[in-house]
This record gives C-alpha cells, sequence and structure tokens, in this order.
C-alpha cells in the first residue's frame, strides 16, 4: 500500500513539472508576449486618439475664441465700453 501512495505522489511530481516546464516554454517563447504587445498596443491607441480628439476640440475653441476677439464687432464693443469709462478724448481711434 505505501509503493502504491509512492507511486501516485510521483506520478503528480511528474505531471507537474511537465505542465511547469510547458507553461515555461511557451512564456520563452514569445508568443504571450506579442499578443500582451499587441493588446497593450490597441489600449493606447485607443487612448491616445481619445486624447488627440480632446485636443483638436481645444485647438479648434481657442481658433474660434481668436476670431471673435479680434473680429470688428467685438472691437466696436469694446471701444463703446472704453468711451463710456474714460470718455471719447482717450479712445483708441
Amino acid at each position: 500500500m505505501k509503493e502504491s501512495h509512492l507511486v501516485k505522489v510521483l506520478k503528480f511530481i511528474a505531471v507537474t513539472g511537465i505542465m511547469t516546464a510547458a507553461v515555461i516554454s511557451v512564456l520563452k517563447s514569445g508568443i504571450i508576449r506579442h499578443k500582451l504587445d499587441e493588446v497593450k498596443r490597441k489600449f493606447n491607441y485607443k487612448k491616445n486618439r481619445d486624447s488627440m480628439i480632446l485636443i483638436a476640440k481645444q485647438i479648434n475653441q481657442d481658433i474660434k475664441n481668436i476670431n471673435r476677439r479680434t473680429s470688428r464687432k467685438y472691437h466696436e464693443k469694446n471701444q463703446e465700453k472704453y468711451n463710456e469709462l474714460w470718455g471719447n478724448d482717450y479712445s483708441c481711434n
């Protein structure tokens, strides 16, 4: 009975060793590393794409604000406010 128990333990150790060797060989082969790199690239692409869209929206908003601030209508409105505060003697025109 002791010998059969010992044989079972030895078989278990052998199978465990073979499985460990298989896992290590797969990890060293680079297949999993390659798959993980693909997943990272996809995630970073999506993250970078989202951030680039936010940056583009901010640039568009800045351009609109600059165009609005440099428009003739905006300048005339500010000139009227300036004239109300300081009078026409100190106007920019």
